[in-house]
């Protein structure tokens, strides 16, 4: 039975980094993209 609880804890350790992961990753990334898109229009744009 020990193993079986341990499993499920790491289980639910392992959905909640994927979730804080996500959630701190996701902003982060929608920043990047919108800056790296800006300077690419603008790089685009100056050619």
């Amino acid at each position: 039975m020990m193993v079986g609880a341990y499993a499920t804890a790491v289980m639910y350790t392992d959905w909640t980094a994927v979730i804080l992961l996500l959630l701190t990753a996701a902003p982060l990334a929608v920043v990047v993209a919108t800056a790296g898109f800006f300077i690419w229009r603008q790089k685009r744009q100056k050619g």
